[in-house]
């Protein structure tokens, strides 16, 4: 996150969420979360870092998240990562996801993850774009 004007609100935000839970934040602190811990993850080791940290316990919230923000050709882009797992569906329990993610060995599933990260990385500025509004209103809340 590079605005620093964000930066207290999000501070404030991730305390929040620290003492009191994700169930106590509104609706747009989820989806700043959500977005945000998307776009972390991915800037910290691709999209898969995602599911391989806690962001996707919240993996539902955050296609419904990307579907309100109008992000259609990202949620795709999940939803490709998501069939890799048993069934088209990560498990919510972040060893669960860990142990399927550890047991790929597949250089297709390397490939596919590389060009997932490359078409990511050409829309994740429109993703961070359309989160503005969803800032703003709890700046000015």
């Amino acid at each position: 996150m590079e605005d620093t004007i964000w930066m207290p609100t999000w501070q404030k935000l991730v305390n929040k969420l620290d003492e009191l839970g994700y169930d106590q934040l509104t609706e747009n602190e989820r989806i700043w979360v959500n977005i945000r811990d998307l776009i972390d993850s991915f800037n910290d080791g691709g999209l898969i870092s995602y599911y391989y940290n806690h962001g996707a316990d919240y993996l539902e919230d955050m296609m419904d998240n990307l579907k309100e923000l109008g992000a259609a050709n990202i949620l795709e882009l999940v939803v490709k990562l998501n069939q890799l797992f048993p069934n088209g569906v990560p498990p919510k329990d972040i060893d669960a996801r860990n142990d399927i993610i550890s047991s790929w060995e597949d250089e297709s599933i390397d490939e596919l993850l590389e060009e997932l990260d490359s078409e990511f990385d050409e829309l994740v500025g429109e993703l961070e774009a359309r989160l503005v509004p969803v800032i703003e209103q709890i700046i000015t809340q």
